[in-house]
């Protein structure tokens, strides 16, 4: 059971990335399993969303479930007229909005060409973990980070015109711009949670939605609808 106790916070975007501060209880559950044969950091991507602006929106994602399904940030794509997903090997392929969650901060794509191996999603449990980023000069990266406890969240939505409610987890990680939308890898490989924010006033604290709120977003995806509205830019 989670048990939180949380206050409201506001969203502030910067270049791709969030700032959030949040006061919440642990919930620290625990797992077991085997290390992945194969590197997550495979399945990570960039993200780039154009048409907001004389400078495209940068974010990160990464291929879950099924092949050419990627998960990231709605903060990204917001408002967007085209999204490009970049590869590991620095491939950009077309993508489709075909989800999007401006309350959890969150949106699934569509992108057929992509041949990513899609990770699976995992459960949230406090200790050792890593991240995955795409920055444009360096590509696809990973980073070492501890879950240090289980959220819930009061905050606004991305466009800020309601109070929302979402669950996450609070990170022990150098999150930094463009670092949205990135995935939280248990040390079994399986994605856990989709970094959104880093604390505006405490250093190497990071935030991220974790896997209930994933598993919600895949379960309201439809394919066969295509593209979705993203309403405006923010």
């Amino acid at each position: 059971m989670l048990r939180s106790v949380a206050v409201a916070a506001s969203l502030a975007l910067l270049a791709g990335c969030a700032a959030d501060d949040s006061a919440t209880t642990a919930d620290d559950d625990s797992s077991d399993g085997t290390a992945p044969d194969r590197d997550p950091v495979e399945s990570g991507v960039g993200i780039r969303a154009s048409g907001c602006g004389l400078t495209d929106s940068l974010g990160s994602g990464v291929a879950v479930v099924e092949p050419g399904l990627v998960v990231t940030v709605a903060h990204t794509v917001a408002g967007s007229e085209a999204v490009t997903v970049v590869d590991v090997a620095g491939t950009e392929h077309d993508a489709a909005v075909i989800a999007f969650d401006p309350d959890a901060d969150l949106a699934a794509l569509s992108v057929p060409t992509l041949d990513a191996p899609p990770l699976e999603i995992g459960r949230v449990a406090a200790g050792e973990a890593s991240t995955i980023r795409w920055q444009p000069d360096a590509g696809v990266t990973r980073a070492d980070a501890t879950i240090t406890r289980r959220l819930g969240i009061t905050i606004e939505d991305i466009f800020v015109e309601r109070e929302v409610r979402r669950t996450g987890m609070e990170l022990n990680a150098d999150i930094v711009v463009g670092d949205s939308g990135g995935p939280v890898i248990d040390p079994m490989g399986a994605v856990v949670g989709i970094v959104y924010a880093n604390s505006k006033s405490r250093p190497n604290i990071g935030f991220a939605t974790d896997d209930e709120e994933l598993r919600d977003l895949l379960a309201s995806v439809d394919a066969s609808a295509g593209d979705v509205d993203t309403r405006r830019c923010i």
